[in-house]
Order: structure tokens, then C-alpha cells, then sequence
């Protein structure tokens, strides 16, 4: 008969919210704990939590997802970490697969997790030793290839595919902007601008692919100039931060316009958005309030525009991160293209934009230069003049 096996954890990570019950199912090897089992799977934990918290700076949520996988795991095999292998894994995904229906990216996000904590135990030699020493064990590897790839190649056989903007649904889109905005000032509406504000943001998302969480954080120090590139002003360079783990990198600006197109903006659109209780009074994109802009108003905002545009798919800040990366790809080469993008593997980049007929390699440089630059000269016409319409 099988032992029941010891609950250990705090009851407010995500991973106890998996199996609330007491009488919670668990792996075949199930087995009983010792005392000093679950005082050395505790001690484990806490220290992958200063590891996720101070090596890898993660926040809060994500360390108590990355927590919640790896406790909820070890409950349903009720073995301690040492004891894990490949057929707890495989098991442990079949089990959630039939009875809870998770899918391929669930899948993936466990993989992730309990392959991190797998490789901050044996990297760690101090702490491998320490459990040879106390249990006469030697930490394995339970998340390998052969129950990784057949997970991950599936996720991508079903990914859908994201189809960029064309030059002409980029030239629609600010065109849209330019009608609404002309309409507002028109009016007198108290919506001229926001959506000044607003065509400025996306003009700047197609110009760099930062992402939405980037772009809404961005201030006004983190443009410079580049001395061999004058015509660029002070905006040739872009240092941008991302919130999961506060990871920051250079952006080159590669297109000229955006001199003009900021300095107007900073100077003309911006100051109207400062207010004496704004928090961060250096932020570029202010809210009405003189507050952050979260990303879901932007999102809002370009679905709400791209729908009135007539573009027939559902325009996200994404799709503008993915149109400029599919244009630059062939135009700088994929490890500049993956500086630019911030991807931390260079295999994201290339499976992402990288596919293309090494044929039409010539044709396709030169296509994405054309229509790159012609959207930006589409989207930057006119618009010093637009106070004028």
C-alpha cells in the first residue's frame, strides 16, 4: 500500500493551490519522507528563492510560479528533489495532461521551472555534495532532451504564425492618426493630444521593435546621441529597460526622422501631459493624468485605431515589434537584429525571422529597406506641419 507523503511548503504559493486537498494524488515511487527529508527539500527551496530573487533579480510573480511548479512537482511525485527522474517528469505531464487538460505552453512553463531548479542544484557542487553527503544520493538530471524536444516541437508545430504589417497597413494606420487627430483639433476635442501622444508611440515602436513594457517606461534620459551619426541629434541611441528582470540594452535608431519627430514631440506634445504631482516626471509617454501609461491602454488604443484603419487583423504591440524585426532581419544581420530585440537566444531570433529562401536574400534586403523606409517617410510626412491642417 502506499504511504501518504508529508505536505511541506507554505500554503500561499501557486503550487499549493494546485492540490488542495489532503488526500491529493502522486506518483508511482510515492513514498513517505523522512524528517530529515523534507528540513533539507525546505532548505532547497528557500535557497532557489534567494537564487531567483538576488542572482537572477526575477520579480515577485514569476518567482512564486517558478516556486509554485517546482513545490506542486514535489508533492505529486512525494519524493525529495534527489530522488526526481525522467519517468516522475513524463508521468507528472501525463497526469496533468489527462485529468487537468493543460496544454503545450502549460507544458512548456513547467519544463522551464523544474529544469531551473534542477540546474541551480547541480551546479552548485557544494550543494550536490552536500546531499551525497547526508543521503548517499547523487542529484540527476530528470528534465533532459528526450522529454523536452517532443514537447517544444509540437508547441511550435501548432504556433501560429504572426503575419507582419505591410508598408501599406503602417502607412493606413498613421494615416488614421493624422485624420483623427486633424478631426480633434477640429472640434476642440480634448482627445488632440492623446492622439498626438499616441501616433508618436507606434511611430517609435516601428522605428526600434521595443517591446510595449519598454516602450511605456521609456525616459527621457535614455536617448543619446551618436557623435559619428549627427544627423541622428541626440536620439541615435535608446537604452531600454525590461521589467522581467530589469534587463537593459542599447537600441540603434536606425532611421534619421526620428530627430525631428521627437524633438517636435518632446517640445510640443509632452510638456502639455507634465503635471506637478506626476511621479516620474522624466517618463517620454505620459498619461492624461500625468502618470505612467499601462500597457493594456495601449493595446486598447491601437486595436481602436487599426480597426478604424481598416486593417484586417487584430493589430497588437507585437505585431509592431514583429514588423520591424521582419523587415531588419535580412538589413542587419541576425545578431545585431538579436541585440536589438533583446532576445536572449540567438535561436529565437533566428527561428523567428530567419526562415526565408536563401534565393531571394538579395530581394528581400532590398524589398525590406524600401518598405521600411517608405512607411517611416509615409508615417513622418507632414507631420511638423500637422498644427497647420
Amino acid at each position: 500500500m502506499k504511504a501518504n507523503v508529508i505536505r511541506i511548503g507554505s500554503a500561499n504559493t501557486s503550487g499549493n493551490t494546485e492540490f488542495p486537498s489532503v488526500a491529493h494524488p502522486s506518483g508511482s515511487r510515492g513514498r513517505v519522507l523522512t524528517k530529515a527529508e523534507v528540513e533539507h527539500t525546505e532548505l532547497l527551496f528557500a535557497l532557489f528563492e534567494k537564487h531567483l530573487v538576488g542572482t537572477r533579480a526575477l520579480g515577485a510573480k514569476t518567482v512564486e510560479l517558478a516556486l509554485g511548479a517546482v513545490r506542486g512537482f514535489q508533492r505529486w511525485t512525494g519524493l525529495p528533489p534527489w530522488d526526481w527522474a525522467p519517468a516522475d517528469f513524463a508521468e507528472f505531464i501525463a497526469y496533468k495532461v489527462q485529468t487537468n487538460g493543460i496544454g503545450l505552453g502549460r507544458q512548456a512553463t513547467y519544463i522551464t521551472y523544474l529544469r531551473g531548479f534542477q540546474n541551480f542544484v547541480l551546479d552548485s557542487r557544494g550543494l550536490s555534495n552536500d546531499i551525497h553527503q547526508k543521503f548517499g544520493v547523487q542529484p540527476q538530471r530528470f528534465i533532459n532532451d528526450e522529454n523536452v524536444i517532443p514537447i517544444r516541437r509540437k508547441r511550435y508545430e501548432r504556433k501560429k504564425a504572426i503575419l507582419p504589417l505591410s508598408g501599406e497597413q503602417c502607412q493606413a494606420l498613421i494615416e488614421q492618426f493624422d485624420t483623427e487627430i486633424r478631426d480633434a483639433k477640429l472640434h476642440g476635442s480634448k482627445s488632440y493630444r492623446p492622439l498626438q501622444r499616441d501616433k508618436v508611440m507606434v511611430m517609435l515602436a516601428l522605428m526600434t521593435g521595443v517591446r510595449v513594457d519598454e516602450l511605456v517606461h521609456l525616459r527621457v534620459q535614455d536617448f543619446q546621441p551618436d557623435l559619428k551619426r549627427p544627423q541622428f541629434g541626440g536620439y541615435a541611441l535608446m537604452t531600454v529597460v525590461l521589467g522581467k528582470g530589469r534587463k537593459s540594452r542599447v537600441v540603434r535608431v536606425f532611421h534619421p526622422s526620428v530627430r525631428d519627430v521627437m524633438d517636435w514631440y518632446l517640445d510640443e506634445v509632452r510638456p502639455g501631459f507634465l503635471r506637478s504631482t506626476s511621479a516620474d516626471p522624466t517618463l517620454v509617454f505620459l498619461s492624461e493624468r500625468g502618470g505612467a501609461i499601462c500597457t493594456e491602454q495601449v493595446r486598447r488604443m491601437l486595436r481602436r485605431v487599426a480597426a478604424h484603419a481598416g486593417i484586417p487583423v487584430r493589430v497588437t504591440p507585437h505585431i509592431l515589434r514583429h514588423t520591424y524585426g521582419t523587415q531588419m532581419a535580412n538589413v542587419i544581420g541576425p545578431e545585431a537584429l538579436q541585440r536589438q530585440l533583446g532576445h536572449e537566444n540567438l535561436t529565437t531570433t533566428l527561428g523567428t525571422y530567419y526562415h526565408q529562401n536563401p534565393e531571394h536574400v538579395g530581394n528581400e534586403i532590398e524589398a525590406g529597406v524600401t518598405n521600411l523606409t517608405n512607411a517611416i517617410n509615409a508615417m513622418t510626412e507632414g507631420l511638423l506641419n500637422e498644427g497647420d491642417a
